[in-house]
């Protein structure tokens, strides 16, 4: 392999990248590259060198192998003399650390890279894809809607940028839309976007939206619809969205605790390959089961591990907006003494719940399991929590729990509004109509 056969391979995997032709960039990495290294002796010059290592730092993250691609740019970086090769550097590294989760070191990179374009040249700053995306990432977790919508309005701005950026800048929106509460459009807006396919956007932002349109539409009270959804998606592998943990969520919201351990479980001896905001969900999708089931010391350690995890690398409650649909207060007591901002974050996703407005109630009684029906009767005959709990076996805050399911896929919040919903769209009338019907003996 001659020096260059070397510049060549370094054009193509980021062409390869920047095009999205994630199946042709992971054929160059697994033939020309070992253990992260060149297959090759041939002396580079520095420049030479800068390029290959700034080049597979891009294509290792696109394909959303953060830890590869932040070695690969801090290995561009000690190589970078002018202030343009540093830029570069740490742009990707930024975008690493910010799909990795580490949001405080994201947050420095970001803002060494303003300012090295604020001393050099402006536009590298404003026509930077990568480092607009790392920026997306970082102002969602601080819960900045305007900045969001100053990147997207400067994502817009870059001329030639094509499809992938505008599909950025839109993804942008999206997120400024379900911080400020406006969940109907951003599900809307959402939904538009990923019936483009893989036509506009990169893979990593692909991904990030199909997250954020999951997490829109558990705020909503729609756990069933984003199974869907989740079913329906093409993603590529990648560590940095973990659809195991953001299925279990809407597992979670329907009461399907068994569930939500038995999906999440394959990833529990993975966490140190996901990013930071995966491994924290994984945890505290499990714990919030465990403890639902009874199994408190279990819930103890998943949540004592999720929590710390969220706090080391300075996660909001962005990370875990999906979670807001799930009732989190007496959770966060098992854990508050081991991890003070454990309650912090709770009440904060608390209050961003409450601040949602309240989804319409349907004229028609949606589709219920066979437990939530059960659960309807036993309203329907005035048994109490403690009866249902002898009748089925279960402990008392399991049917707590059941219950605040079932009020939230019928709209209300108590059993009298439960109540008064089913009969005012004669739910029970009509069971006893069909077990009529079917028991009569004139019936052919």
């Amino acid at each position: 392999m001659s020096e260059n056969d070397v510049i060549i391979l370094s054009a193509a995997l980021i062409s390869h990248s920047r095009l999205d032709d994630m199946e042709s960039c992971e054929s160059l990495l697994r033939r020309y590259w070992r253990n992260f290294h060149l297959r090759s002796s041939v002396p580079l010059d520095r420049q030479s060198s800068f390029f290959l290592e700034a080049n597979a730092a891009e294509a290792y993250c696109s394909l959303g192998d953060i830890a590869a691609g932040a070695l690969h740019s801090r290995r561009a970086l000690s190589m970078s003399v002018s202030s343009a090769e540093s830029f570069r550097a740490k742009s990707v590294l930024a975008l690493c650390q910010a799909l990795r989760g580490d949001m405080a070191l994201a947050s420095v990179q970001i803002a060494e890279c303003d300012a090295l374009a604020e001393r050099n040249d402006s536009s590298w700053a404003k026509n930077s894809y990568i480092l607009s995306v790392a920026r997306i990432l970082v102002l969602a977790n601080s819960g900045d809607a305007d900045g969001l919508l100053r990147t997207a309005a400067t994502l817009r701005q870059i001329v030639g940028g094509g499809d992938p950026l505008a599909y950025a800048a839109d993804v942008a929106v999206v997120q400024a839309q379900v911080l400020s509460g406006d969940l109907d459009e951003a599900v809307c807006l959402a939904g538009d976007l990923l019936a483009c396919g893989s036509s506009r956007g990169h893979s990593i932002v692909r991904a990030l939206l199909t997250s954020l349109y999951f997490d829109t539409l558990l705020l909503r009270g729609e756990p069933r619809r984003a199974l869907a959804v989740l079913s329906a998606c093409a993603l590529p592998p990648s560590h940095v969205v973990c659809l195991e943990a953001k299925r279990a969520m809407a597992l979670e919201m329907m009461g399907d605790y068994r569930s939500v351990l038995r999906v999440t479980q394959p990833c529990v001896g993975r966490l140190a390959e996901h990013s930071l905001r995966a491994a924290a969900a994984i945890m505290l999708v499990r714990g919030v089961a465990q403890y639902r089931l009874g199994e408190v010391g279990r819930a103890r350690r998943s949540l004592t591990d999720g929590f710390r995890v969220a706090a080391r690398a300075q996660l909001s409650l962005n990370a875990f907006i999906g979670l807001a649909g799930t009732e989190l207060d007496e959770v966060a007591q098992v854990v508050g003494d081991l991890v003070p901002g454990a309650r912090a974050l709770v009440a904060r996703l608390e209050e961003y719940r409450g601040s949602l407005p309240a989804p319409p109630s349907p004229s028609f009684v949606p589709s219920l399991t066979s437990r939530e029906e059960s659960l309807a009767w036993s309203i329907y005959h005035g048994a109490s929590n403690k009866d249902i709990a002898e009748k089925d076996s279960v402990s008392v805050n399991t049917v707590k729990t059941q219950l605040r399911t079932l009020y939230r896929k019928l709209g209300v919040s108590s059993r009298e509004q439960a109540l008064s919903f089913l009969e005012e769209r004669d739910f029970f009338m009509a069971v006893i109509n069909e077990n009529v019907i079917s028991a009569d003996p004139r019936r052919d």
